[in-house]
């Protein structure tokens, strides 16, 4: 379960992932925009006849690096080092035809902001801060190779207003991203998880439960499905308050998140229901579990029913599967409570 630093779920609730999604094609459209930038200068101001077969070449080949990995969707598992890639290469881009035209003095010097814009978007501050400073040894690199001379006065405003700027709106928009994560992961917990126990919702625990059962079906490996009734919650909420009976959900949360593994889910389904799913486990070790909790819970207060089924065994299919384990539920239940029972046991086992 995730801990009280880190609110949001884990397995597929990444919000890397989700960032990277959704800053790709923003990513893609910053790129074209560079080469329509390049295009609409060397058709409106022309290109000098010593590079013009060069630059030309780099813009074909530059425009081809992004149209090939807008066609591959190759930031599907966050691969973040391949974001970083699209960076490095716009500011090489840039570079040369800075290189090939006239240098950082130029009215197109400016370009590397879209290089800056795109790392600030997509991997932070300190990338942002590396790809700036790589930007600065590109600007001294450029006068060292061009005819231009940093030590004057106006070439140094110039590379340092310029420098300023990037650092600026390199800083701002990532600060921006990053507080948009904080809120999107602060909205994703209050979304996903029960805010009296802390464990998942029902709604986050359907969402986990599907991938979990894909697998299984793949590579035909078990996974138990455990259904828990407390016993007497409402003579408790009658007879000692409805805080007591919160205390009570609350202690038996905390006694299945002790006693569960972090592969397996443990959510709250509803009322006094809770639900846990046991990825490689069989009807037998879901069984021997449970018996351990409710030792666990045999000089407290706490009494709760419980129901196992297993796949395959019970079952090919999640809802089915919660079904099975939710009618061995109830026959622990109407055999006295505080006992598990297994699908396809006649008789609910007692705890001794």
């Amino acid at each position: 379960m995730p801990g009280q630093d880190d609110p949001l779920p884990p397995l597929v609730w990444d919000p890397q992932r989700v960032q990277i999604r959704g800053f790709t094609t923003g990513l893609y459209q910053i790129e074209w925009l560079l080469v329509m930038l390049v295009t609409f200068y060397l058709v409106a101001l022309g290109s000098p006849g010593e590079g013009e077969g060069g630059m030309l070449l780099a813009l074909v080949a530059y425009f081809g690096f992004s149209l090939m990995a807008s066609q591959l969707r190759f930031f599907g598992d966050r691969q973040r080092w391949l974001l970083a890639i699209h960076t490095w290469v716009m500011i090489s881009f840039i570079t040369w035809f800075l290189y090939s035209t006239q240098g950082v003095t130029g009215p197109l010097a400016s370009l590397y902001l879209l290089a800056v814009v795109t790392s600030a978007l997509t991997l932070g501050v300190q990338a942002t801060l590396l790809e700036v400073a790589a930007i600065a040894a590109c600007y001294l690199l450029l006068f060292q190779l061009g005819d231009a001379k940093l030590m004057t006065p106006a070439n140094l405003a110039l590379v340092g207003s310029n420098l300023t700027v990037f650092l600026i709106v390199g800083y701002l928009i990532s600060a921006l991203v990053h507080a948009i994560q904080v809120s999107n992961r602060l909205l994703l917990a209050m979304a996903s998880q029960d805010p009296l126990t802390g464990l998942f919702n029902r709604r986050a625990f359907d969402d986990l439960a599907r991938p979990i059962h894909a697998m299984a079906q793949r590579s035909q490996r078990p996974y138990s499905m455990i259904v828990i009734d407390m016993d007497g919650l409402k003579t408790i909420n009658d007879g000692l308050g409805h805080d007591a009976g919160d205390r009570a959900l609350v202690d038996l949360a905390q006694r299945l998140r002790d006693c569960a593994r972090s592969s397996d889910l443990v959510a709250r389904y509803g009322g006094d229901e809770f639900v846990l799913l046991l990825p490689d486990t069989d009807a037998d070790g879901a069984r021997s579990m449970m018996q351990r909790l409710l030792v666990s819970v045999r000089e407290s207060d706490l009494c709760f029913s419980i129901g196992v089924a297993s796949y395959p065994e019970h079952g090919d299919r999640l809802e089915q599967l919660f079904s099975h384990a939710d009618r061995a539920m109830y026959r622990s239940k109407a055999s006295g409570g505080s006992r598990v029972s297994v699908q396809d046991q006649a008789q609910p086992e007692e705890h001794e």
